[in-house]
């Protein structure tokens, strides 16, 4: 028998500017409902953010 099991994500995006349409992957939650998993890690690429948006609240989105 297989041990497999269905995990679901959800991407955490940051939208400086919703009228540009452009976004920064900022993380990524996970769940497994079998394994009563939710995990999530982050990263912000604060450069990037900044390219698109130099007005961008770095304190908020952090």
């Amino acid at each position: 028998m297989s041990d497999r099991h269905v995990f679901e994500y959800a991407l955490l995006r940051v939208v400086p500017r919703v009228e540009r349409g452009e976004r920064v992957n900022a993380g990524v939650l996970v769940y497994c409902r079998a394994k009563s998993y939710v995990g999530a890690l982050t990263y912000l690429d604060e450069t990037r953010l900044l390219a698109l948006d130099p007005h961008a609240d770095l304190p908020g989105v952090r």
